[in-house]
């Protein structure tokens, strides 16, 4: 995980979204190499799941804090941010089911400068864009 060129993260295209709740992996990293571990600083764990990926992906516009990028922002109480028990969902088209595992400690998640997240409650709003 110290190595720079590692990158954190997992997919599976969403094939399994019934049995798999890989979503989780941000808060993980960020609670198993930073908070418990002491793996990685909190910067550099950020850094892995923010501008690292966002540089792979040949996106120059995102990934880092800076005037003229898109104002994604995570802001959370690293004390009380935790991963919670997987639940099951009957959301999907045809009356099927997935699984999905939320967290706790998120204060704001901001999308473009928009609030999507505050206290841990989705406000239904999307701000952001497909990226090609």
């Amino acid at each position: 995980m110290s190595d720079p060129s590692v990158l954190p993260g997992v997919s599976d295209g969403g094939a399994h979204v019934r049995f798999l709740t890989a979503g989780r992996y941000p808060t993980e990293t960020i609670l198993r190499a930073a908070r418990d571990g002491d793996v990685l600083s909190l910067e550099d764990v950020h850094a892995k799941l923010s501008a690292l990926p966002g540089y792979v992906a040949g996106f120059r516009d995102r990934g880092t804090l800076e005037v003229g990028k898109a104002a994604d922002v995570v802001v959370y109480d690293l004390e009380n941010l935790a991963v919670l028990p997987v639940e099951k969902l009957e959301d999907q088209p045809g009356g099927e089911w997935r699984r999905v595992q939320r967290a706790r400690g998120y204060r704001f998640i901001l999308v473009n400068g928009e609030v999507t997240i505050e206290e841990d409650r989705e406000l239904g709003r999307h701000p952001g864009q497909m990226l090609k």
